[in-house]
């Protein structure tokens, strides 16, 4: 088996390599002996200062006595004209035989730029063309032995061992300097910009599923509840039916629990419908009917909302406030009343998708049963990665299927015994995250705790860096007011049904004596993370021992 660089192949996906170059990859990795190594190039090196043409080559291997052999795969159709092979791209023609001596020019003149112990390049090369069968050998600069077409594809292993030959062990010094020359050019690490790309088109592409199941059901009048976990693409899907119902001139109401999703679903969706949290809702309907409420006696009155709803259901509903269809995002966030009342804004016969994660039931509601409704249970996760999926899985007990084949960034627990000095190991984490190249905007810290008993509800920045934070209080329209920063906090209540690349969870203290409220909080927290995962535990709370003993 030959030795490949990187050694992972799952992790090419970050780059972006295509799926046909990954098969390759590992029809070299299996069937070429341990002389060779194998450099997987094209994706890893477009970053690298002086030198991103020779990311235009798909593979390296160097064999024993340090020889090279690069291989450009063209997959698809060429044409074979006067000039050449040439595959056309979107941005122009390119000759493939020119592109692969440029390329390889370009090795050579690198390699002895930095004069690697006085050996000098020997490349040779192959042009595989799996899709394709070479009618013209005679065509300028193209060697037929130097080709392998689809017609003898099965024979690549061979061509290239007979080619390049497995070297010999006396020429391992030449060998070393050619290896570490390939390492130190390649950058074998993809970005964290790699990393948020690649999980964002990841989770879209399997998470589509559960839309398109949706799109063909055949349900009159429509009426569905979903029960699906974390990560499976519930708000896409929401959006998604949001917007079918707008193609389709249906006004739809789109209603989900917390302000911040309610924001971001705000900046999805097309025109033709309305977005609003439940007590948005509930709020902008009783102003256009005359009502005003006071919002200076919410953080008073515990029943203000109970009552608001009271008024709700006092009023007539106009024609301009019923909808052709209602979706309700965080279903499991809303009681049987609050349903109720929000049914009353639904025309007759009238479509309804009902979105929910019982395993996210921070509020502790009874959650109603289904009365007449299709429903549909799922219990995939396609947004957390490999290595936080194995943590969660090690660590707490959910039922869930991990399903996204990234990799990530694993997870980092950190201990405190004083819950005041987490600032400062926060500080140093945001540091080193900021090295690795997230950014401020990629960063969330979630307190486990309520907002008002965490410390970092008293501070104002972390490492200098300002926070963004909610201050507890409303303008005089009902929308929450925050402080302005870079760094965003805030709890795992209040970040539900969000996510974001890089997710430091704070003031972790389980107990676990209350395991049916502390689950769900502490699955909801993690899963919210799509590369990296950080975690402060209190290291005096013999439960989280866990946590520190399975990163």
């Amino acid at each position: 088996m030959a030795r490949i660089y990187p050694v992972d192949i799952t992790r090419l996906a970050l780059a972006g390599a295509h799926s046909h170059e990954l098969v390759t990859l590992q029809v070299l990795k299996d069937k070429l002996p341990d002389d060779y190594a194998v450099f997987h190039g094209v994706h890893w090196s477009r970053e690298y200062q002086s030198w991103t043409v020779y990311g235009e080559i798909d593979f390296v291997i160097v064999n024993r006595a340090g020889k090279v052999m690069m291989i450009e795969q063209k997959n698809g159709r060429v044409d074979e004209t006067g000039a050449g092979l040439v595959k056309v791209y979107a941005d122009g023609d390119k000759n493939v035989i020119d592109q692969v001596h440029r390329s390889i020019e370009r090795v050579r003149d690198k390699f002895k730029d930095q004069q690697i112990g006085g050996h000098r390049l020997d490349v040779d090369y192959l042009i595989y063309l799996p899709d394709y069968r070479v009618k013209w050998f005679s065509a300028p600069g193209l060697d037929e032995s130097r080709i392998v077409d689809a017609a003898s594809k099965d024979g690549l292993v061979k061509r290239i061992e007979k080619l390049l030959g497995p070297g010999d062990d006396r020429e391992s010094e030449a060998r070393e300097c050619v290896e570490g020359f390939f390492r130190q050019s390649l950058d074998l690490v993809p970005d964290i910009h790699a990393h948020k790309t690649a999980q964002e088109q990841t989770f879209v592409r399997l998470s589509g599923g559960i839309a398109e199941l949706v799109d063909n059901l055949e349900i009159h009048p429509f009426g569905l509840r979903v029960s699906a976990t974390a990560g499976s693409g519930k708000s896409l899907l929401a959006v998604r039916f949001f917007q079918r119902m707008v193609a389709n001139g249906k006004r739809p109401a789109l209603v989900c629990f917390n302000r911040p999703l309610c924001e971001q679903l705000k900046s999805t969706v097309c025109d033709g419908g309305y977005v609003e949290t439940l007590y948005g809702f509930f709020t902008a309907f009783l102003k256009s009917r005359g009502q005003r409420l006071d919002f200076s006696k919410m953080n008073g009155d515990s029943d203000f909302w109970q009552k608001v709803q009271e008024q709700v259901v006092a009023e007539d509903i106009p024609e301009e406030w019923r909808f052709e269809a209602l979706i309700l995002d965080e279903g499991q966030d809303f009681d049987e009343e609050s349903i109720e009342v929000l049914k009353l804004f639904l025309r007759e016969d009238g479509d309804l998708l009902w979105l929910e994660d019982p395993d996210q039931n921070l509020r502790g509601n009874a959650l109603p049963p289904t009365n007449g409704y299709v429903h549909y249970r799922s219990d995939v996760n396609y947004r957390t990665p490999v290595s936080i999926a194995r943590f969660i899985s090690d660590t707490l007990a959910v039922e869930c299927r991990f399903m996204n084949p990234l990799p990530g960034l694993g997870v980092e627990v950190h201990s405190y015994e004083n819950a005041r000095k987490q600032p400062i190991i926060v500080g140093k984490i945001v540091i080193d995250l900021m090295r690795q190249g997230f950014e401020h905007e990629d960063i969330v810290i979630l307190t486990y705790g309520g907002l008002k008993r965490s410390v970092f509800n008293d501070i104002e920045s972390v490492h200098n860096v300002p926070l963004v934070k909610f201050t507890g209080d409303y303008d005089t329209g009902g929308n929450q007011v925050f402080t302005d920063g870079r760094l965003r906090f805030d709890s795992i209540n209040r970040f539900k049904g969000q996510q974001a690349p890089a997710v430091v969870l704070v003031d972790v203290d389980p107990d676990w004596e209350k395991q049916n409220k502390e689950l769900p909080r502490l699955y909801c927290g993690m899963t919210r993370a799509t590369v990296k995962l950080c975690m402060l535990v209190n290291e005096q709370n013999a439960a989280a021992q866990t946590f520190i003993s399975k990163q």
